[in-house]
């Protein structure tokens, strides 16, 4: 299959060596042309993807900055871009989607850094794209990195939003079991290997970048099906998946941002109603989850707080 017309895109934000492997795993299997966006990192974990992609020749690769390139269309095997601060998952990856899209690409793979992508990942997300003329979107199922055969996630989850939470599907099931498993379609498509058609750019848009983080790609693909374009699941690509770096181990910061765009979403999507009762089980949950940690807490309903008061105007 002709995989030319697509462009991998990357995030990083004080990781580049989980980049670094990222991109290896592509390159193991794909000669996919890689945009990788640094969130104005650490200069230190800037410097090692400019030494790495330094390496490649400057006919080869372009390292440039969000507004040096933010009128360039030319195409190059690796672009290193970084950006004027941190923007967030959907500002940051929108700077990528929005250069290749530019630059003439028909599809855009974004790929959390800390992803490694199967052989046969990109082929199964492209056949699983052109079969469905409404399809917009793509995912594969997430396998754990430190054990492939557990499903972490089959592509997506379920979101229920008078307790502004959601859930994976087929968490933790047995890879070599998939098949056999009766499981319902995702509401959402998660974010960390995804391919987006350019159809998606041309009629809905870019993330909307006031999320800052989480429910960023929920909203997206909700406004998508506003205009009849569909996600589906790729079952037979596989990526292996492993921590967040950006909030890892369920820090302060992932509670605030995770609460605060829940109730943005539902303050964009649903009722009043819904948006009171969501506050009020996220905020339960919130301080049963955490009862040893009162920061926490303390941020997690900031978070709430914040999601509450946010104006959509």
């Amino acid at each position: 299959m002709n995989t030319d017309k697509v462009c991998a895109i990357i995030l990083n934000w004080n990781g580049a060596e989980q980049t670094l492997d990222c991109i290896r795993s592509l390159e193991a299997s794909y000669s996919t042309p890689v945009v990788i966006i640094d969130n104005d990192s650490r200069p230190d974990d800037y410097q090692r993807l400019v030494a790495h992609l330094s390496r490649q020749g400057p006919d080869r690769t372009l390292i440039s900055t969000q507004d040096e390139i933010r009128h360039d269309s030319r195409k190059y095997a690796r672009c290193l871009i970084r950006n004027n601060g941190n923007h967030g998952y959907a500002g940051g990856n929108n700077v990528g989607i929005a250069y290749a899209h530019r630059a003439g690409y028909d599809y855009f793979w974004i790929l959390n850094n800390d992803i490694t992508v199967e052989p046969g990942a990109l082929e199964a997300l492209l056949d699983t794209m052109t079969a469905d003329p409404h399809c917009g979107f793509t995912a594969s199922v997430l396998v754990y990195a430190d054990d492939p055969d557990i499903v972490q996630c089959v592509g997506g989850g379920t979101v229920y939003p008078w307790l502004g939470k959601t859930k994976l599907i087929g968490k933790n099931a047995d890879r070599s079991r998939l098949a056999q498993l009766n499981l319902p379609s995702p509401d959402y498509l998660m974010g960390a290997s995804m391919l987006v058609s350019r159809r998606v750019i041309d009629q809905v848009g870019l993330m909307d970048e006031r999320y800052f983080m989480y429910s960023e790609e929920v909203d997206w693909q909700r406004r998508a099906a506003g205009r009849g374009i569909t996600c589906q699941v790729a079952l037979n690509s596989f990526a292996r998946h492993g921590d967040s770096g950006s909030t890892k181990g369920k820090s302060h910061l992932f509670h605030f941002y995770r609460n605060r765009a829940a109730i943005m979403y539902n303050r964009r999507f649903h009722s009043a109603i819904c948006c009171v009762v969501s506050s009020l089980a996220l905020a339960s949950i919130t301080v049963l989850q955490n009862s040893r940690s009162p920061k926490n807490i303390r941020y997690g309903l900031k978070g709430i707080s914040e999601g509450f008061a946010f104006s959509w105007r």
